[in-house]
């Protein structure tokens, strides 16, 4: 339905509007920006004042203004735009009298939620050279703008941030929606992305910093919206087990039994693996005596669960976005399942059951650790007659959970598909964060969560996408590096692929971020070494940076094989990706696949490359 593909923006307009005719051009402007309407076919054409840049959107036919609706104000106007399948309403205001920004906000009387809305119209690049900045599930891609058909769902928001850019490294633009969307699934009913109405968008421009200053701008923001949000360092006091997310190493254990389990830990400590955070799967078998022995060697004993079920036990992969569409109904949904599988996805239903649950194992086994796989991605609307709610009441109720169960004192993380922003205010730690999975989707090789492939050859084709230096950029990390700890996805570990362990090691040293390994006992006895060396590699830098503030981000080599990340301790990780040595007049060379940091009192060199 083409109605759905409509959009409308609002601000409070502070000075009396009056109807005007149908002018050729409707402007607005503030001494930084000019920003003006066409009537004729309802496109947007901005000027950055500042550098004389000309930002004009890529036009799809058939919308128009709707004569007699225009309104124009000194800092905004509206109306409403048609099309052959309706009509929405318009409201673009400025942030302030000087911001080069402006916001925008779209409506339509009819609708609640929209899929993949062709309006407004994108913003096309004011010159050559430019690329699109994309977050992805996890962290960030930049891609040559020739390249942008190979980009899954451009010009949207589904990824972890809601935010897209384009920048030639110095100048940028971010889009930023502000209000709610549901990530499109793959698979079954795939719509894309929904997004709720009134849907409200920031359009900032950017004079200098490149995608560094769009993610900066990002992190204000949020952090302005939640100021008691806390940075890791200051969690410390309260939750001395979130002290190892600084330079520990995740693992999940598969041993034996308990006792083989604790014995792992006890060699991994010996051989010098001194912090790290030991993850269980559900169904594993755990004891008091295995927790506590973990702790006994100064690890953090933690447990996976899923306090809300999997959607698609209600539906085809999807539902949630059919329904909220229209495109199925919820009568038929409530036909076909049991009254009480409804209980299980939904989260206000479940989060006493969850935290009487997360009281007794805090009990029985003194657990300092939750992992909860998908609670922050499988949102959907609860249609229980019994206990009905919306879809962003889901989303409440998530963050709820993820709250209160740190708040009984539990270092607490999810992921596993997507780490969105709005479920920062709970959690310590992403599992994934380091994932690329919106840009091309790679399909991860490990089923179930298994281990059997780790330290396999066979990722080339995956590693061509996740492990692309040419094209990732640390967003989350300059956004919130110091508020979130990140690790790889436990289906695409450190050690996945042995050829490709040495790139995912200098990728956590460069972002400061978690390793991630499974271990049992063939896998550590046949690769100690590997392990205690990667390590040791990345313990070096991120016991100076795992909570620090990242400042910066660049490359140091044409072909992006050398980058660089400042922290704000003052400190800068160089890391060479490339075949060749980095030289360097009058500083020391960077070694090829190899690490330096540099600082006060830091290291010289990487210890083990």
């Amino acid at each position: 339905m083409r109605a759905c593909r409509l959009v409308r923006v609002c601000v409070f307009l502070t000075l009396q509007t009056v109807a005007v005719a149908q002018p050729d051009l409707a402007r607005i402007e503030n001494s930084a920006l000019r920003v003006e309407l066409s009537p004729a076919d309802a496109s947007i054409t901005v000027l950055d004042k500042r550098d004389k840049l000309t930002w004009r959107q890529k036009v799809e036919a058939g919308y128009r203004v709707e004569p007699g609706s225009l309104r124009v104000s000194a800092n905004a106007l509206n109306c409403r735009v048609t099309n052959i399948s309706g009509a929405l309403s318009l409201t673009i205001a400025f942030s302030g009298d000087a911001e080069p920004s402006f916001d925008l906000k779209i409506e339509n009387e009819k609708l609640r939620y929209l899929a993949a809305p062709a309006y407004p119209f994108h913003f096309l690049p004011p010159g050559p050279n430019w690329s699109y900045i994309q977050n992805t599930t996890g962290e960030g891609v930049i891609m040559a703008l020739a390249h942008l058909p190979e980009i899954a769902q451009p010009f949207s928001w589904s990824g972890s941030q809601p935010w897209y850019g384009l920048t030639d490294l110095t100048h940028g633009l971010a889009v930023r929606l502000d209000t709610f969307c549901n990530p499109g699934s793959h698979g079954g009913r795939d719509l894309g992305p929904v997004y709720a109405l009134p849907m409200r968008m920031s359009y900032r421009f950017f004079g200098t910093g490149g995608y560094v200053a769009l993610a900066r701008d990002y992190r204000e923001y949020f952090l302005h919206l939640h100021p008691e949000m806390r940075p890791l360092r200051e969690r410390v006091t309260d939750r001395p087990a979130i002290a190892n997310l600084k330079d520990g190493v995740y693992v999940y254990l598969w041993g034996e039994n308990p006792e083989d389990d604790l014995r792992l830990v006890t060699e991994m400590k010996s051989a010098g693996i001194d912090r790290g955070l030991a993850l269980f799967y559900g169904k594993r078998p755990i004891d008091r005596a295995l927790f506590d022995g973990i702790k006994g060697q100064g690890w953090v004993a933690g447990s996976y669960h899923m306090p809300t079920g999997n959607l698609f036990r209600l539906g085809r992969r999807g539902w949630p976005n059919a329904v909220l569409t229209g495109a199925i109904s919820g009568d038929q949904l409530r036909q076909q399942n049991n009254p009480k599988a409804w209980d299980r996805i939904c989260a206000k239903y479940q989060e006493p059951v969850w935290l009487e649950k997360a009281r007794s194992l805090i009990q029985s086994y003194g657990t300092q650790l939750f992992y909860f796989d998908t609670l922050v991605v499988q949102l959907a609307p609860c249609l229980s007659p019994r206990h009905p709610s919306t879809i962003e009441e889901n989303q409440a109720a998530r963050l709820a959970i993820l709250q209160k169960t740190r708040d009984l004192g539990i270092v607490t993380g999810s992921g596993e598909g997507l780490c969105p922003t709005w479920s920062l205010p709970g959690l310590d730690f992403f599992e994934g964060l380091m994932s690329l999975r919106t840009y091309a989707d790679p399909e991860l090789q490990i089923p179930a969560g298994g281990y059997e492939t780790d330290l396999g050859d066979s990722y080339a084709t995956d590693a061509a996408t996740i492990l692309n230096e040419k094209i990732r950029i640390p967003l989350y990390q300059l956004a919130f590096h110091d508020y979130v700890a990140g690790s790889w996805n436990w289906r695409d570990t450190n050690f996945q692929s042995r050829p490709y362990a040495w790139k995912k090691d200098l990728f956590n040293i460069l972002y400061g971020t978690m390793p991630m390994w499974h271990i049992d006992r063939r896998l550590w006895e046949s690769h100690k070494a590997e392990y205690v060396a990667s390590y040791r590699a990345i313990a070096s830098v991120r016991s100076r940076i795992g909570f620090a503030g990242m400042t910066g981000h660049g490359w140091l080599t044409n072909d992006r094989s050398v980058q660089y990340s400042d922290w704000d301790t003052g400190d800068r990780v160089i890391v060479n990706f490339g075949k060749e040595p980095f030289r360097r007049a009058g500083k020391p060379t960077v070694k090829a696949a190899s690490f330096m940091l540099e600082g006060k009192d830091a290291p010289a060199a990487d210890p083990t490359h």
